[in-house]
């Protein structure tokens, strides 16, 4: 079978060769398993055993004779999926862990524990495994896995170097006609679509859709059923649909719980089961200064397009906010490959001033500016040339990002990048 290449292959690899048990969380099925199960044991040419907590009658098994199932697996690499399910499972990897460490003679397994939930997983990690572990998050595919492209995207090296310069415009001038609207094409397909595996598993409309309606009523039933705390199925469907709508915008809480008819700590609850579930995310806004005055309220964002299709249903949302929402999706999975993980915030005022990204990491400043046009003008980059002018210290360069074709200064050291080619690494 033709897998599509992960790029958090390479980070894994590496962190196996120093930690015994690697944790990878993630959305249901962004490729957890195949990853675990067919790639990396190509890439690390060992042999591997498996097994799956999904299985109830496993779950039983463990609960009885867990600490000498796992000292009986005799190959060096052990994948134990949906682990969420089976709390007990921690106390005795910890224990089978801490002894193979204390036996120099005994050869190190190396453990990969995958699961779909944070809210129940991450509790257990901190509790037993804290010290113990790598953490990793397997994000539906990016725009750069799509393309199928190995070249470093451009944001990784102006991250990098923090400066651009005249020989990135010479290598993009040095794209083929053919090779640019392929990528366009491809972007147009991914921010339509989405990044689930199975979606780019299939050729027609409504295969795709009938896959992402099947996946949404799962997560529903599963996923939702698993962490509880749901007394009312139907108002927490309402209230996600509310919350997907408000994507890319500034969260009100009181808001949503007056259209929703629930209480405010009821929303903050289930604002906390889609989080940890993958579904959302939370942007908190960035201070540079307390004196000044921030607006204080976090952005909340439904990455997947696809996904906010079958959500929303009948009902759209801004093009500029499905844009941003996408722009945030593609950063999300790009942070995680950095050799130090950045922090992503927003950046806005009370008196109007406004950012959309702020990149924040090693003492430096990434500001991003989203622009859904296909043009983008010299009074585009009013916003970031005073931030910058404010954090010259941190932030010496200023990014637009937009679905166009050039790349252009339009003020000094702001410049204008196509979408495709920030993320793609066409």
């Amino acid at each position: 079978m033709d897998y599509i290449k992960r790029n958090i292959i390479d980070l894994l690899l590496s962190r196996m060769n120093k930690e015994q048990i690697i944790v990878l969380t993630g959305a249901r099925q962004t490729g957890k398993t195949t990853l675990c199960e067919q790639i990396l044991p190509r890439q690390l040419k060992l042999p591997l055993a498996y097994l799956s907590f999904d299985d109830p009658d496993e779950r039983l098994r463990f609960q009885s004779s867990g600490i000498a199932i796992l000292e009986s697996i005799t190959t060096p690499l052990v994948v134990l999926d949906e682990v969420q399910k089976i709390p007990v499972l921690f106390e005795h990897l910890k224990y089978v862990v801490d002894k193979q460490r204390k036996t120099s003679s005994t050869k190190k397994t190396i453990f990969i524990l995958t699961g779909s939930s944070q809210l129940i997983l991450l509790k257990n990690i901190k509790e037993t495994l804290a010290g113990r572990v790598a953490l990793f998050n397997l994000y539906p595919f990016s725009l750069s896995e799509v393309l199928r492209n190995d070249n470093q995207p451009l944001i990784t090296k102006i991250w990098k170097e923090k400066t651009m310069t005249k020989k990135d415009i010479e290598l993009f001038n040095l794209i083929s006609p053919e090779v640019s609207r392929a990528a366009i094409h491809m972007r147009d397909e991914h921010q339509k679509w989405g990044g689930y595996p199975p979606v780019w598993q299939r050729d027609e409309v409504s295969g795709k859709l009938n896959w992402l309606k099947d996946y949404r009523k799962t997560y529903i039933e599963r996923d939702i059923s698993d962490v509880g705390q749901v007394a009312n199925i139907d108002t927490f469907v309402l209230t996600q649909k509310l919350l997907c709508a408000r994507t890319a915008q500034l969260l009100s809480l009181s808001e949503v719980a007056r259209d929703s008819s629930l209480a405010v700590n009821t929303v903050k609850r289930y604002i906390n089961l889609l989080t940890m579930s993958f579904q959302c995310y939370i942007v908190s806004p960035y201070y540079e200064n307390i004196g000044k005055r921030f607006v204080k309220s976090p952005k909340i964002y439904f990455p997947d397009a696809g996904l906010n299709r079958v959500i929303l249903g009948e009902a759209t949302v801004d093009s500029g906010a499905s844009y941003e929402s996408w722009i945030f999706s593609e950063l999300i999975k790009w942070k995680q490959l950095q050799p130090v993980e950045p922090d992503i915030f927003f950046y806005q005022t009370s008196s109007g001033k406004e950012v959309d990204f702020l990149i924040v990491g090693e003492g430096r400043i990434l500001p991003i500016e989203v622009k859904s046009s296909k043009k983008v003008t010299y009074m585009d980059g009013r916003s970031l040339e005073s931030f910058m002018q404010e954090n010259k210290r941190a932030a010496n360069l200023g990014i637009i990002v937009y679905p166009g074709k050039i790349i252009a200064e339009i003020r000094k050291n702001i410049w204008a990048v196509p979408d495709w080619y920030l993320f793609g690494g066409v």
